[in-house]
């Protein structure tokens, strides 16, 4: 029955610290399903599939219009968001602290994302889930940004350092 869930459903974790973003939108793969590669805040480049790059579309979109700088994407988040979410999937629950119990400091830690002397305490992950339409990065970022605490980590001036 879960499997069932797995294949029909999405699920969206973003990581947002220190002026970088990482985003995952896991979802059913499609055949011939594109990746883009986009600028990474150290000046590469990584691969995201296309609801990963309308979530950082999204986020900078909302951050422009309220007058904040906008976030570039840090490949240590996005590999920790990317696992997460996976986990999430593959054990069907949702939470920001790691099925044994990691908490998401120690998340990012593991997946080498140095905090460049700001506190863990700055950082914000939003995750949803959802299925159909409800499961499109359209719909999960319009609720994140109607819920007061998950607009806060989308719009913090904090994160433009």
């Amino acid at each position: 029955m879960a499997m069932k869930r797995v294949l029909a459903c999405l699920l969206a974790a973003a990581l947002v610290a220190a002026g970088g973003v990482g985003a995952s939108m896991l979802a059913p793969r499609e055949a011939g399903a594109a990746l883009v590669k986009v600028k990474t805040c150290g000046g590469g480049t990584i691969e995201l599939n296309a609801y990963e790059k309308r979530v950082l579309e999204f986020h900078n979109r909302a951050r422009n219009k309220h007058g904040l700088k906008t976030l570039c994407v840090n490949v240590a988040l996005t590999k920790a968001a990317r696992a997460h979410s996976q986990e999430m999937l593959d054990k069907d629950y949702a939470s920001h602290n790691s099925f044994s119990g990691e908490t998401v400091g120690g998340r990012l830690k593991r997946f080498g994302y140095t905090s460049s002397g700001c506190s863990y305490y700055l950082i914000g992950e939003n995750i949803a889930w959802g299925c159909g339409s409800r499961g499109a990065p359209d719909y999960i970022f319009k609720w994140w940004m109607n819920s007061k605490y998950h607009r806060s980590n989308i719009l913090n001036k904090n994160s433009e350092r």
